[in-house]
């Protein structure tokens, strides 16, 4: 028996919050030790959050198949393969470990392999963001663009310059590990200083969605993402109704005519599909 959107959207909820209640209560103990790769960093409030999170998927849905960033992929059963939970389980471990509070949980659900569900909750503020497909976003419960007062509005300035917004550079963890994809990624980050007012260099691409959908950031560059938080990022940029574009190695989303032009034109100048 298939679940319903709502069962579905229930449990990734209360999987994020239970991983994310687990973070802050480490964070406020400074209980943030990492193991610090040249490339990554491990801390054990990934395995902890991680823990939390499954037990609560395996709860309600045993036959899932799940694919978690420590734990790995845990083939599903049945009706259950239809379905897939991708677990992010502490996005942005360099800055919990920094002391640095910009830091998820995630949690996408695909069904035969299209993202339907994408749920992040920021424990450090509390917030959680909900994006179902067909459905747009919501922000700590209310739809992202209602204008009752009472929510985010989502509201964007359709005159916005370029050289007066935020934008954010996300790239996968391969890319520095490429002396070619870091030449490339730098070249982006000089376009973008240049051009815009900041660049944000992500390390917790999930609350850097959730701030784009909300309007808070003008734009996004990815460049080879890592697929835990791009095929979010997607749904979400897709439900926020940003334009968005893609190529094989890179995405571009912006909410305004400006920006998305700007951004897709230091794409085209910066990444060459064809050789890399």
């Amino acid at each position: 028996m298939y679940p319903s959107r709502s069962e579905l959207e229930a449990t990734a909820i209360e999987a994020c919050l239970a991983g994310g209640s687990y973070l802050r209560e480490a964070y406020r103990s400074e209980e943030t030790e990492a193991e610090r790769l040249a490339h990554d960093v491990k801390s054990s409030a990934d395995t902890g959050s991680e823990r939390r999170i499954l037990e609560v998927i395996r709860l309600h849905f045993p036959d899932h198949r799940i694919d978690a960033e420590e734990s790995g992929v845990h083939d599903g059963s049945g009706d259950g393969a239809s379905f897939e939970w991708i677990v992010d389980p502490l996005d942005g471990t360099n800055n919990f470990e920094s002391g640095l509070a910009s830091f998820a949980t995630a949690i996408t659900v695909l069904e035969d392999g299209e993202p339907i569900l994408g749920v992040v909750y920021v424990p450090m503020l509390d917030d959680l963001y909900v994006a179902a497909d067909g459905e747009g976003v919501r922000y700590d419960g209310r739809p992202i663009g209602s204008d009752d007062g009472d929510g985010d509005d989502g509201g964007r300035d359709a005159d916005l310059e370029p050289s007066t917004a935020a934008v954010v550079s996300v790239i996968g963890h391969d890319v520095k590990r490429e002396p070619d994809h870091e030449a490339v990624s730098e070249a982006i980050n000089r376009a973008l200083e240049d051009r815009c007012k900041r660049r944000l260099e992500s390390w917790s691409p999930t609350v850097h969605w959730g701030l784009l959908a909300r309007g808070r950031l003008d734009g996004i560059v990815c460049y080879r993402p890592d697929r835990e938080e791009q095929l979010l990022g997607e749904l979400f940029a897709a439900e926020a109704g940003l334009e968005t574009d893609r190529g094989e190695n890179w995405f571009v989303a912006a909410g305004t005519d400006p920006m998305f032009d700007a951004l897709r034109a230091i794409v085209a100048e910066t990444v060459d599909d064809s050789s890399r």
